[in-house]
């Protein structure tokens, strides 16, 4: 059920006996753009350990504590050109308790208490709790370029976008425009988003679905713009190969490689599209895991996934990197292998099982029935489990072959060992 609080404010029930938990999401989305993404990813950081109510983490864990131990996070995420800030709680379903107390009730005015009355003085937020956040946030951050394969991958993507900012730095931000952000200025920032953002509110569960709707209405929302948002961010095809290489002190080098691969979410070619990534590189019997790691032994792992929001298909594999030619003509070989019609229609089968058993899995997960009426939201399109069963069903070899054809390798990331 979906009920319009106001404009551009909408509260989604998905009513579910599966569960014995209820989960309330409350998504704020906005346009990406390159000066907001640090500012969101701090506002996450302080209202997931404070507020006015709550002021400090122990206060928070306590709340928290006497509804039976219910989970709370906050966080940051792109889908295409948009950014969201998101807030959740799962809490037990007072149904199933030796309890009188309303749990979902009770959540819900956690979550209203931490979004609008956040730990604030003087009109802006409580100093200390911001540069602490700020900590925080950095040494984040900075934990990232740790992660090899992660700051391969990141570096793959900035090439992958390049001249575009908001698309090439993560979702989180950079720790460079953390010492331009101060309290005061981030939350006016705030003020803004909680009056302009589109926003979204997902429950899942065995709930009461007027009392849930009476206690969102009774936030008293007011409209805000809701022509400024578009579901897709359209990679632009370079048609060539621009490789980048950089020399660290590891032992496993990385070759990232971004192809562009115009397929967008439930568009034409998608399910065909989800068809060809597990038989390229997306599972155990994909030809990439197969052939490249098993069968010539040129890689540690190597692996495909899509991004069905921005029009790209990514690889990554970890290589000994005196390969590195060896390993770029091998995953070459694979591509043009399944754009020939190179594979058996046993081993699409099976591909197809792993897909819907893996689908059908999802649906074991509460969150995912939240994740998906966000995205629902933000595409405008829908399509029951069933319907996306059959047409995982109904693609056709031909089908797999059109998307391979579809791939044009533009950008790769080379990051060798400093010794090889």
């Amino acid at each position: 059920m979906q009920v319009q609080l106001a404009k551009g404010v909408q509260l989604t029930t998905v009513t579910s006996h599966q569960f014995k938990t209820n989960q309330i999401i409350v998504n704020f989305r906005a346009p990406l753009r390159r000066d907001e993404i640090t500012k969101r990813a701090l506002i996450t950081n302080l209202l997931e350990t404070s507020s006015a109510d709550y002021p400090d983490q122990r206060a928070l864990a306590h709340a928290l504590a006497n509804m039976y131990g219910a989970a709370f996070g906050a966080g940051v995420s792109r889908k295409g050109p948009t950014h969201s800030l998101q807030l959740a709680i799962t809490v037990p379903n007072e149904r199933y308790l030796d309890t009188d107390d309303a749990l979902t009730a009770s959540a819900i005015q956690f979550l209203q208490n931490i979004i609008y009355r956040p730990l604030v003085k003087d009109s802006q937020f409580d100093q200390a709790t911001f540069d602490r956040q700020v900590i925080n946030l950095k040494a984040s951050i900075e934990s990232v370029t740790d992660d090899k394969q992660y700051y391969a991958a990141q570096k793959l993507n900035e090439a992958l976008f390049d001249g575009m900012p908001a698309q090439q730095i993560p979702s989180y931000g950079v720790t460079t425009d953390l010492a331009s952000i101060n309290a005061r200025d981030l939350y006016a920032y705030y003020q803004r988003v909680l009056a302009r953002d589109q926003i979204d509110i997902i429950v899942v569960g065995d709930v009461d679905v007027d009392d849930v709707t009476a206690r969102w209405q009774a936030v008293g929302f007011t409209d805000r713009p809701t022509d400024q948002l578009a579901p897709f961010f359209k990679h632009q095809n370079l048609g060539r190969y621009v490789e980048i290489q950089e020399r660290q002190d590891l032992s496993q080098a990385k070759l990232n490689l971004g192809y562009d691969l115009p397929v967008f979410y439930r568009g034409e070619h998608y399910y065909a599209a989800l068809v060809f990534n597990e038989l390229f590189g997306g599972s155990p019997l994909s030809k990439l895991f197969m052939n490249v790691r098993e069968k010539a032994s040129l890689a540690y792992y190597a692996s495909s996934s899509l991004d069905t929001f921005r029009g790209v298909m990514k690889v990554q594999a970890g290589i000994d990197g005196q390969k590195h030619d060896q390993v770029l003509a091998i995953i070459d070989e694979q591509l043009t292998a399944i754009k020939h019609g190179d594979f058996t229609d046993d081993l699409m089968a099976q591909i197809k099982l792993g897909l819907i058993n893996d689908f059908e899995s999802s649906l074991d997960s509460q969150r995912t029935f939240a994740i998906q009426a966000l995205i629902d939201d933000l595409t405008k399109r829908t399509i029951t489990d069933d319907d996306w069963l059959q047409q995982i069903q109904a693609v056709t070899r031909e089908q797999v072959q059109a998307v391979a054809q579809l791939v044009t390798l533009n950008n790769g990331f080379f990051l060798n060992g400093g010794g090889q």
